[in-house]
Formats: structure tokens, sequence, C-alpha cells
């Protein structure tokens, strides 16, 4: 009924005129309110104006509306519609529903949401492209060494890390239109063949230009798998359900970083360098065998203009500010190319923000950015990317350099760190259903806090089971804090921005991974030279390591006042129910 009313639009609910203490909608976008005495116009121009007067001057339970349009139209879908129709949040619309209560008219509480066999199907699914990208990133990072050995050539080994996230965040931008446009199923689909002929480029490589051409072409179909594989999982399940689903996805999307190093380090020791690209070539074989065989074809579909200047324009941004971010330590702070691809980057993003807001089908729609909510995840996505990579990337260089410790060895001493996001990820979702996204976050970072000012805090002589107590709460709290901030980042977005709004936020997280590497490993260099020149003590370099971990406690410590204004428990279940609502009655089209 509510889908119905809202697809014919709230001013056809009712023509205007009188109708006992009914307030129906007038020409124009306002309300009338009809009573025995007057009549009540509410312009357009203030929420709370149209809310106040929606809720609080009826004196006497509103009379049942006739039918509309042939069909029997309810107060309760009226009053929720219009309510919708004029802006409400949250707290708008539980201040309707009570109003209702108060009138005498029924209001049903939302039910326990049934979740169908085939959403857990695509979870599943969709779970082994998403791991396979992500394990991407963190995997190569052991084998750069012997890739150098083996292939060397006058372009530098960092190439092969950079390229790949060139490639994600070159994509990335034009997610959103493909995946409205085509179908879910359709896109992801194509982005698992493409990831698997970057992975084949890769293991055949001969030379280093190749072997970096063949990592942006993975980072072109790995970057948007995550985006597409976790849009298909929230349309999937229903907003009630999907903090339980997106906190098993997260086992595998936050548990791969922690993964990496330790399959990385087998697999190069063991095998070879080139046996990584192996494995991912018949992983994207089988993930593709799945995705066509087992996931949905039905999913938001939208047929509008592809914005290929606005597509060109972020792209250039990305790709851009990723490299500038990336050469940043080798091109030193004065050099003039790295604060001309600032200022092109501060350019074009300003210009393309802009543009955003006049065109009518942006590639990227800022108006996203107009909810405080997603603009609260976003932030929240990038402090606790910053802090977790910091972990990711340095860690293993100081157990290498500091304590003496082999590869295998410290991929091992890493692996707790993937136990503990496996233990609380699903433990996050559930918390999410219940109680809302603010209480696990919380949790879930002051848990990221405590960790890293116990890896602030290391010695030359502490013994590794400190460091793996360390690891293990820090996955528990990245396990606790991402997927729950990904479910309330999406839940607050309608549902025409939930595919744009899902690439922006990883595409936040790809960036802020990369900055935070790219200025803590500054930072070391510059403190390790500062205090040793040319020679390295393992206390100056113990010190050093120290310093930088603990810059990452205090950027976990600003995620974590941060997280104190997401939307509490009431108001997390009225959006949720709220977008399940908007979900039936957006989708223009199903295929």
């Amino acid at each position: 009924m509510l889908g119905e009313a809202r697809e014919r639009g709230a001013d056809d609910l009712h023509p205007p005129g009188r109708r006992g203490g009914v307030r129906t909608p007038a020409p124009g976008g306002g309300v009338v309110a009809h009573g025995a005495s007057s009549a009540l116009t509410v312009h357009p121009t203030t929420t709370e104006g149209r809310l106040s007067a929606l809720t609080g001057s009826l004196a006497a339970p509103p009379r049942a509306l006739p039918p509309a349009h042939g069909k029997a139209v309810d107060f309760q879908s009226c009053i929720l519609v219009l309510c919708s129709s004029v802006g409400a949040g949250p707290r708008g619309l539980a201040n309707c529903q009570h109003a209702l209560r108060r009138w005498g008219c029924p209001v049903s509480e939302p039910s326990p949401a049934s979740t169908p066999r085939s959403a857990w199907v695509a979870l599943w699914v969709v779970l082994v492209g998403g791991y396979c990208a992500i394990l991407n990133i963190t995997v190569i990072s052991v084998a750069l060494p012997d890739i150098e050995a083996d292939l060397g050539g006058s372009i530098d080994v960092d190439w092969v890390a950079t390229a790949f996230l060139v490639g994600v965040v070159f994509g990335l931008p034009a997610t959103g239109w493909l995946a409205d446009r085509f179908g879910r199923k359709t896109v992801y689909s194509a982005c698992v063949v493409v990831f698997g002929i970057g992975s084949m480029l890769c293991a055949w490589a001969p030379d280093m230009p190749l072997l970096v051409g063949g990592r942006f072409v993975q980072g072109t179909g790995g970057g948007a798998l995550i985006p597409v594989g976790m849009t298909i999982v929230l349309e999937a399940f229903p907003p009630e359900r999907r903090g339980t689903a997106m906190g098993l996805w997260g086992i595998g999307t936050a548990g791969a970083p922690a993964a990496g190093p330790v399959v990385g380090g087998w697999m190069v020791t063991s095998v070879g360098w080139r046996s990584i690209f192996v494995v991912f070539v018949v992983l994207a074989a089988v993930a593709l065998v799945f995705a066509l065989a087992l996931l949905p074809s039905s999913g938001y579909r939208q047929r509008r203009r592809f914005d290929a200047l606005g597509w060109a324009v972020a792209s250039a941004v990305t790709v851009l500010a990723v490299i500038a971010v990336r050469q940043a330590p080798s091109l030193g702070g004065t050099s003039p190319v790295l604060w001309a691809m600032a200022a092109a980057v501060v350019g074009l993003s300003l210009w393309l923000v802009v543009r955003s807001l006049k065109v009518s089908d942006p590639i990227i729609d800022f108006r996203m950015f107009g909810n405080w909510t997603f603009n609260l995840t976003v932030a929240l996505t990038a402090f606790i990317n910053v802090a977790q990579y910091a972990r990711v990337n340095f860690l293993a260089v100081e157990l290498q350099t500091v304590r003496g410790f082999d590869a295998q060895y410290v991929g091992l001493l890493l692996a707790p760190a993937a136990i503990g996001v496996a233990l609380t990820g699903p433990l996050g979702g559930r918390l999410t259903d219940r109680v809302g996204a603010r209480t696990p976050v919380i949790c879930g970072l002051v848990a990221i806090v405590v960790s890293m000012w116990m890896l602030a805090t290391l010695r030359t002589d502490t013994p590794s089971w400190e460091i793996a107590v360390a690891l293990v709460l820090q996955g528990c709290g990245i396990g606790l804090a991402n997927m729950p901030v990904t479910v309330a980042s999406m839940n607050s977005l309608p549902q025409r921005y939930v595919a744009q709004g899902s690439a922006i936020t990883n595409l936040t997280g790809q960036f802020s991974a990369a900055a935070g590497a790219a200025v803590f490993g500054a930072l070391l260099v510059a403190q390790v030279g500062n205090a040793t020149g040319e020679g390295v003590p393992a206390g100056a370099a113990q010190e050093a390591f120290n310093n930088l971990f603990l810059t990452a406690f205090w950027v976990a410590v600003v995620g974590l006042l941060v997280a104190f204004f997401l939307p509490g428990k009431r108001r997390y279940a009225v959006l949720s129910r709220l977008r399940a609502d908007e979900a039936a009655a957006e989708t223009p089209s199903r295929s």
C-alpha cells in the first residue's frame, strides 16, 4: 500500500477539499488541513513546520480516507508518505507514528524479516570475489623483493603495488552507473573476467613493464568487485538483516588484509611469486562460474545518460591523487611535479563538485553528501583504514628489520589479527541489527585504540605473545567496527544512491589507506634518517616505529569521537524501515 501510494505521488492521494478533519495534499506541494472551522495550508518551506502541522493540529481521531484511483487508502500510509515526501528524517517519522498511536490508529511494528535462501547464496558467491580483490592488495607486499630480484628493470618495483591501486581508482567512479544501467550480476561477472585476465598477465609477465600493466588490469576489475558485491548483498537482504549479512561479509573483506602477508609469505617461500597470480586465475574462474549460475538477476536498474566528461575528470582526479600520494616520499615535499599534481587534484575536484550539482545525471552525485549519517560513515571509513593499514604495512617491516624475523614467521605472527576479525565480524553484524551501528562501532574503535597504544609502546625485547595479543585485539575491533559502519552508510541512503555510495565508501577506504601509508612512510624515513644517519641501531628504529603507531593511535581516537554521533538504536531502526519502504517504491525496473 505504501509503495503504491508513493509511486502515484503525494499529490494524488486525494484531491484537495474539505474532508472532515483530514489533511489532504494541496496543489503546489502544500498540505491543507481541513477542519470544521478553518483550513491550514502548510507550504513546503520548512520540514519542521510541515511535520508540526501534520502531527500536532488534529484534536480528534481522523476519519478513513475515501478510495483514490479505485483503491482504498489508509490513513497511516498517507501520513507516512507525506512525512517522507516533505523530507522528514527518522525522528520526524517516529513523531508521525507516535501521533498515529495517539489518534488510535493501529501502527504496526516491523516484523522479523524473512531472508530467502537465494540471499545467503548470493552472499557466499560475492564473498569469493571480494576476498580475492582485497587479498591482492596485501599479499603482494611480501613478494616485492623476489619480484625485483627476478625481473629487475628500469621501473621501480613499488609500481607493482601502485599500479593496482591506480586501476582500482580508475574504474571506481563509473561503477555506480554501470551497476545501475546493466545490472549487478552482469557487471560483477564482467569484473571477475577482467580481474582474471589481469592475473593471467601478471603470472606470465616476462618483464617489469608487463607486470605493472597486468596489475593495472587487475585493479580495474578487482576494485569494482567490492562495491558491486556489497551492493548485491545489501539488496538481497532486508535492512533489518543487513548487519548480520555484512558481518559475515566482513570476515572476508576485513580479514583479507591480515591474511595477505601470511598467504603471500608461505607461497613465495614454498613455490615462488608467480604462484600468487596463478591462484588468483583459478579463483577468478571459480567465482565466475558461481556468479553466472547462482547470482540473482534482480536488482535496482535505472537507465540514465552516461556522464563521460564527469567520469574522465573523476578518474583523472583519483588517479592523480593516488600517484601523488604513493610517489610523494620519492619525489620529496618540495618537488614541483608533486605540487602541480596536488593543485590539479584540488582544482578538478572543486569543478567536479560544482558540475555535479548542475547536471541531471552526474557520474558521482555529490548530493549524497547532504546526508549527515553518510558523511560520518565516510569519515569513519577513512579513520579505520588509516589505523588498520598502519599495522598491515609497517608492523611486518618492524618485525623483520628490528627483530630479524623471517617472512614466514612474520606471517604467522600476524595471523591473530585475521582470527580476531573472524571472531567478532558476525557479532558486530548481529549487534547492528539489534541495537544499531553506534554501539558496535564504539566498542570496536575502543579495541583499535587500545591495540594501537600497545603497538606504540613495544620494546626491542617485547615477547611475541604480547604482539599477538595486540593483534587479536585490533582484529576484534576491526570486526566489530568495519561492517556496522558500512551498513549504517548504506541504510542512510535512498535506493538510487546505494551503488554510488558503495563506490564512494570503497574509494575512500582505498585512498585513505594509500595516503596513510605514504604519510607514515615519510615520517618513518625522516625519523630514522635524523636519528641514525647511515646506520640504524635497533633502539632508534624501534622508537621510529613507535612514533608511527602513536600517530595511528591518535587517528583512531579521533575516529572514536566521531562514532558517538552515529544514529542510536531507535533512530537506526526507523531509518532501516524507511529504506525498506523506499526500496519497494523507488525501484523503476527489475530484470
